[in-house]
């Protein structure tokens, strides 16, 4: 997900590619939850029935990196796994090779628990 001031918030890119539907007023909180303090690093919400957690590239990039989770997962025991992936993904936006890297990041995060 990726934030600008003129278009607004736009999904770059989701996987698994499934019809996972993120309303925009959950795209939103996500966007406020780190809009505050401009601050890279992880946040985490709740919205309907899913647990939501995130990585904030900080104002200089605004990349946002979202897990959507399992209501009964603790967004907590993904923060490290979010981090690492999330590096890997922005050292990867040049010429979006990051997109290839999803299905493997994907399955490195699924293994955490």
């Amino acid at each position: 997900m990726r934030y600008n001031n003129k278009s607004g918030i736009s999904i770059e890119a989701k996987y698994p590619n499934e019809e996972l539907h993120v309303t925009d007023g959950t795209l939103m909180n996500i966007f406020s939850l780190h809009e505050f303090s401009k601050q890279d690093g992880v946040a985490s919400l709740t919205a309907g029935d899913v647990n939501i957690t995130t990585y904030y590239t900080g104002e200089d990039m605004d990349y946002y990196v979202v897990l959507i989770l399992d209501l009964l997962d603790n967004p907590d025991d993904y923060e490290e796994g979010l981090k690492k992936i999330s590096q890997t993904i922005i050292e990867n936006l040049e010429e979006e090779k990051y997109i290839d890297m999803l299905p493997s990041l994907f399955t490195q995060i699924s293994k955490l628990l």
